[in-house]
């Protein structure tokens, strides 16, 4: 049959695109609904045969016929061909699959749920007439995924899609998931690359500017004067004013149209403001990702009111997310926003944010074990470090019990590290006191040492920890201290604080001859002096100036030696090179700084702890928090030129220099 001309009209009569057919969809129904009861009696005949045809069948464009009977009649035909032949599932997957973008052109939004709707039907079916059709559901997903440089309308149309396939696909779960995960996480770091880009477009430029300014970081240091403050402020209401005013010339942030780029960006190139242009086109496109993600989070981790709690499928959707996070997010440093998903997550139930704590602590691992006996990499280790503190310092739902636990681990871990070094360098001592070479001792910073000493390579996770707890410290210290009389904390009155006794043995820690002072961000370091001092907890400010005049001597030397030596020079100077890459990342890499996707920060502002100086009133915070929440309701809308800058204020990258960037404060 399938040599004659009357079979090759019967494919042709199957044969339907919307975009390409002479036919018009009522046409189309009216010419294949009379062979739809002679094919399905003859199912078992459609094998491997007739490939055109029924390949035909699977491609055509049938779901977007409005006749419902039609539609019905057609579906259930596919589905008894899949049941006859699970041989054509991978190929009417694929076909199925690659409607899910539908509804992309303005002109297909209308028809796009119904069109929808027919797929997920006939999908379902398959489902559950062949269960093990999964495999073939998640490899179609997968190949179909769109491009990251697709528009925003296809992303959303896709992930919404894919998601939807989990409502009864529910075996292929952790394939989707793992997926959009990836997906989400590769536009994520698109973001990066481009706010490098224009970094590096423009760091000739605020070379000159910033040259002998002080550092700033991600905290506004105590040295700032207020009228250094002010100016900040003038300029933040003048760039707002700028964004209120180029808002609505972007508003479609894939448009094509260039109208005033050259304008926005101000004294900028135009190859700076096309790298801006993308940047913001990037930011929007993310957003739009992770806010679908967010509304089908929250729709699956809801609480079961008449149980009273999280129900089993929220649960292993939890279990599921944790483990992804391990396996992508947690070794991308570049990731700026995809870890929210998880922080929204741990959000839903206490006990999962218990799990989250207790997995980050399990990837730092025992502070006496080397690399050699553990399978985590130390790499590993100081992100889930950062992940801990940030976690800790920004999650408002944890319970000041919860943040006592955490920081009271992290110390008990730091002196537990000191004490193995100290024992390590006994042992050595007692081995080598007739040898030439230098004691462990000395290694480490003996007592003779006039500075003490800092190795960025040897001790990361050390110093990772370190930073982790000083940080923590800044933002929860009301969550470790209570009034001298057992009464509430007053902050107008913190001269006689009484403090928990899981933060016995931060000073050893702060103080030890490891010097992680020297060795964390400088903003963090800096404004832990200032809050430590500020609530009589520790002074340490000696200790930043011992600091500074090692680095000021250490740069010298550097100079002089670069001048003077030659191989072991480049030597010196490749070594420096990897503490330096070491020594960014501590500087930058704060998993959860501020959200500043004007539609997913929806989900997170009511959840994110905000920075709150030392001595304000509670009720003042709260009537701060109210005004800056109205403040960022007011400006959801802005341009997202703002988001932009924002991101390069608060970058994460382990890579970009501290110094290269705008200070930004909490």
């Amino acid at each position: 049959m399938h040599c004659n001309k009357e079979y090759y009209k019967l494919v042709k009569v199957f044969t339907f695109s919307k975009y390409t057919s002479y036919l018009t969809a009522k046409k189309y129904v009216e010419e294949v609904m009379p062979w739809i009861p002679a094919l399905s009696e003859n199912i078992s005949a459609l094998g491997i045969t007739y490939r055109e045809l029924v390949t035909t069948i699977f491609s055509s464009d049938w779901a977007i016929c409005t006749d419902e009977r039609f539609v019905h009649r057609y579906a259930t035909m596919c589905l008894q061909i899949l049941s006859a032949h699970p041989t054509w599932v991978p190929q009417a997957m694929a076909a199925f699959v690659r409607w899910f973008t539908y509804g992309a052109r303005e002109k297909e939004a209308a028809a796009a749920p119904m069109v929808h709707d027919h797929l997920h039907a006939l999908i379902k079916g398959v489902y559950r007439t062949i269960p093990t059709c999964g495999t073939s559901l998640a490899a179609a997903l997968v190949d179909a995924c769109p491009f990251k440089a697709a528009k925003p309308n296809t992303q959303v149309l896709f992930v919404q899609n894919a998601l939807r396939c989990l409502d009864y696909a529910t075996g292929i779960r952790r394939q989707v998931l793992q997926l959009v995960l990836n997906h989400t996480i590769q536009i994520d770091v698109e973001v990066q690359v481009e706010l490098e880009d224009l970094e590096s477009e423009s760091e000739e430029d605020e070379e000159d500017e910033t040259e002998g300014a002080v550092e700033e970081g991600i905290f506004e240091f105590e040295e700032d004067t207020e009228d250094a403050k002010n100016s900040a402020a003038n300029t933040n209401n003048e760039s707002g004013d700028d964004s209120e005013a180029e808002s609505g010339s972007d508003s479609d942030s894939d448009s094509d149209s260039g109208s005033g780029t050259d304008s926005e960006f101000g004294d900028s190139g135009d190859d700076l403001g096309k790298v801006n242009y993308n940047a913001k086109k990037i930011v929007a496109k993310l957003d739009a990702v992770m806010s679908t993600l967010f509304t089908w989070l929250e729709k699956n981790s809801q609480i079961d009111v008449a149980a009273g709690e999280v129900p089993e499928s929220a649960s292993q959707l939890f279990l599921t997310f944790l483990d992804l996070f391990n396996a992508i997010v947690l070794p991308t440093f570049k990731s700026r926003y995809t870890q929210f998903l998880l922080f929204f997550l741990c959000s839903r139930d206490p006990q999962y944010a218990d799990v989250f704590l207790g997995t980050m602590m399990g990837n730092v691992g025992d502070p006496v074990r080397t690399l050699a006996q553990d399978k985590v990499s130390s790499v590993t280790k100081v992100a889930a470090a950062s992940y801990l503190g940030s976690f800790v310092a920004r999650a408002k739902f944890l319970t000041p019990k919860i943040v006592r636990s955490v920081v009271g681990v992290l110390i008990q871990w730091a002196n537990a590290y000191l004490d193995w070094q100290e024992q390590m360098a006994k042992d050595n001592a007692a081995g080598q006191k007739q040898s030439n070479r230098p004691l462990y001792s000395q290694v480490l910073g003996g007592s003779s040492a006039p500075l003490q000493f800092t190795d960025f390579e040897r001790h990361a996770v050390f110093y990772a920890v370190t930073q982790a707890t000083l940080y923590m410290f800044c933002f929860r210290w009301r969550d470790l201290a209570e009034a001298s009389g057992g009464g509430p904390l007053v902050e107008t009155e913190l001269d006689n604080l009484h403090w928990c006794h899981e933060v016995e043995g931060m000073q050893r820690i702060v103080f030890s001859k490891l010097n992680p002072l020297r060795a964390c961000a400088p903003a963090v370091a800096q404004q832990f002096a200032s809050v430590a001092s500020q609530t009589n907890f520790m002074f340490c400010y000696a200790m930043l100036q011992q600091n500074r005049r090692s680095n000021n001597a250490e740069t010298n030397t550097g100079s002089s030696v670069s001048g003077s030596q030659g191989d072991a020079s480049s030597s010196s100077l490749m070594l420096s090179s990897s503490t330096h890459i070491l020594r960014a990342g501590l500087d930058t890499f704060f998993p959860f700084d501020p959200m500043t996707l004007p539609i997913s920060r929806q989900f997170i502002d009511p959840i994110y702890f905000e920075w709150k100086d030392v001595g304000s009133e509670s009720t003042d915070n709260e009537e701060s928090d109210d005004d800056e929440a109205g403040e960022r309701d007011d400006g959801a809308n802005d341009n997202e030129a703002g988001v932009v800058e924002q991101m390069v204020a608060m970058s994460i990258s382990p890579i970009a220099p501290l110094s290269a960037l705008p200070g930004g404060a909490f």
